[in-house]
């Protein structure tokens, strides 16, 4: 399975790091060869667009440096008791900073929720599952990101109010392949979601992906508090 979901890895880094590296290399060639011949507006687009593949790019970096910390077998989870809300603040704070538009509705629950956990990672899932929102979700409406606490343990939730996800992905829409139907996969679902199951896992947790009823796409994922050895 770790072999698999390997192999699945190496395929979506190829994938979702060449579009933006070409990208990049084609805008700023033009720029630089026709610098005379390009209006000031055509410039700026292209600045922009350079700028959003090279933030994307570090965003890459930054899931693979995370990813490496739990596939290599060789280091083990720094688990330490959190408090949720710090966490999901921080996620949010994060998430705000690259997508200033977004609209995102946030509920924790009123009493302390403390949970063991990587926290850098745990809030490397939330931004690759609230990104996944705000980029595919195709809606203006707000994204919610919900958190509860259940027998099960506590219960993350990110959902949209957009077009939902195509039901022939459902069942391997986190190993880690590229979207085929997309044109861009630079703005793939990729590697995200597959570097999500892989911290959850390895946090004894669960994921899941569902659409709702009243449209729109679920992502829900569960991490054992204390105590928690066993739960559905």
């Amino acid at each position: 399975e770790k072999e698999k979901m390997r192999s699945n890895l190496l395929r979506a880094v190829s994938h979702d790091l060449r579009t933006p590296l070409t990208g990049i290399v084609g805008s700023a060639s033009t720029l630089l060869e026709n610098e005379d011949r390009i209006g000031r507006e055509v410039g700026r687009k292209m600045l922009t667009d350079i700028q959003q593949d090279a933030e994307w790019l570090i965003h890459m970096v930054e899931n693979l440096l995370s990813v490496t910390r739990i596939s290599g077998g060789t280091t083990s989870l720094k688990k330490q008791d959190e408090i949720v809300e710090e966490v999901v603040s921080e996620a949010v704070l994060r998430i705000r900073k690259r997508f200033p538009s977004a609209k995102i509705d946030v509920a924790v629950p009123d009493e302390l929720l403390i949970v063991p956990m990587d926290a850098t990672l745990i809030e490397q899932v939330l931004i690759n599952l609230m990104e996944n929102s705000i980029r595919h979700s195709d809606s203006p409406l707000p994204i919610s990101l919900k958190v509860s606490n259940k027998r099960s343990g506590a219960v993350f939730t990110i959902s949209d109010q957009g077009k939902g996800i195509d039901p022939s992905r459902i069942p391997d829409i986190f190993d880690g392949k590229a979207n085929k139907g997309s044109s861009d996969s630079s703005r793939g679902l990729g590697i995200g979601l597959s570097i999500c199951k892989s911290i959850i896992l390895a946090h004894d947790g669960k994921i899941f992906a569902e659409n709702n009823i009243n449209g729109g796409a679920r992502f829900t994922f569960v991490l054992p508090m204390k105590g928690d050895n066993d739960y559905a």
